[in-house]
């Protein structure tokens, strides 16, 4: 893998250096007006996400958050939720329902400047400052997706991030 691949890795996805870099995970860039979201396309697994949605402990990656994307807010503010997203870069971070309460999804502003790529597995998310965390309502759809996929689609007022990984759909949607 080259330098200049790996230093783009870095200001995509928090986590440590590989060892071995996995060799058919591509990083994807989506854009709307003012959002830009990054993501590799990570392989469907799962029982991994059948032990994050539970709360299964006997999984160690499933007991831990995972960052799906880096969101980056360019032009003006949005909202999420009731939440203000400021103009900045965030971390895309899926929770596993360890309280019983269900999965929960969080928007982090993070400092890229201190991630380091993993290839391997969805990183956890790095430091940096929790503006919105909220339930994690993700659909069942069909048929399931091989590779993470996420789209950006603007609407009148809004753009609406949508998540497919597997047989599963999540949608948010950030307003003006």
């Amino acid at each position: 893998m080259s330098r200049m691949t790996l230093a783009v890795l870095a200001l995509v996805l928090p986590g440590q250096v590989p060892k071995e870099p996995a060799k058919d995970l591509f990083l994807h860039f989506e854009k709307a007006p003012g959002v830009e979201v990054r993501f590799v396309d990570y392989h469907w697994q799962p029982a991994l996400f059948e032990a994050m949605e539970k709360g299964t402990r006997a999984i160690p990656e499933a007991t831990r958050n995972w960052v799906v994307a880096r969101v980056m807010i360019q032009t003006r503010p949005r909202t999420l939720g009731e939440e203000r997203l400021g103009v900045g870069s965030y971390a895309l971070t899926l929770w596993p329902n360890l309280d019983g309460k269900g999965m929960a999804v969080e928007m982090r502003r993070v400092d890229m400047r201190d991630v380091f790529p993993n290839l391997d597995a969805m990183a956890p998310a790095p430091r940096g400052e929790t503006i919105y965390k909220g339930p994690a309502r993700f659909e069942t759809v069909s048929p399931p997706a091989d590779r993470l996929e996420v789209a950006v689609t603007e609407g009148e007022g809004t753009v609406v991030l949508t998540l497919r990984y597997g047989d599963r759909r999540l949608s948010l949607t950030l307003t003006r």
